[in-house]
């Protein structure tokens, strides 16, 4: 029985050791890419995202992670956006200490930041934005003054 590509359901060469063919794995790959630049730059992650970050191995969520820990930890303390974002990856992808090492895990108290502020839904594209942080929508460049 032959396998077939996990995303589009073309089969794959005998040798193949991907779940993926080329085709798949390079759109995978640029999908990550993309996500990749959306966590340094907007510090959230959507539930799409969690659903295609875990097509990967772990040892790349594992260097993802170790990636977006050192580019907040250069801005000096990490801020409430960037700790809750590393510590749901945490618990998302199920990292340990071993993994990514102790003095890497990041603790987050969800409670202090639900209390805080909620984020309004953008009316053009609908996704979730702090309107104190944003004049214009980060998704979809909709001016939110008038929100």
């Amino acid at each position: 029985m032959t396998e077939k590509c996990a995303e589009c359901g073309v089969e794959l060469p005998a040798n193949s050791e991907s779940a993926y063919c080329a085709k798949c794995d390079a759109i995978l790959d640029k999908k990550f890419e993309k996500i990749e630049m959306n966590l340094i730059v907007y510090k959230e992650i959507s539930n799409d995202e969690i659903a295609v970050l875990k097509k990967f191995d772990k040892e790349d969520i594992i260097s993802l992670y170790l990636k977006l820990y050192d580019s907040y930890k250069e801005d000096g303390d990490f801020n409430e956006y960037e700790a809750a974002l590393l510590n749901k990856m945490q618990d998302v992808f199920e990292l340990t200490a071993e993994e990514i090492g102790s003095d890497k895990i990041v603790h987050f108290d969800k409670t202090k930041t639900a209390k805080k502020r909620k984020p309004l839904d953008c009316i053009k594209c609908g996704k979730p934005v702090l309107k104190d942080d944003f004049v214009f929508c980060p998704y979809c460049g909709f001016h939110l003054g008038d929100i």
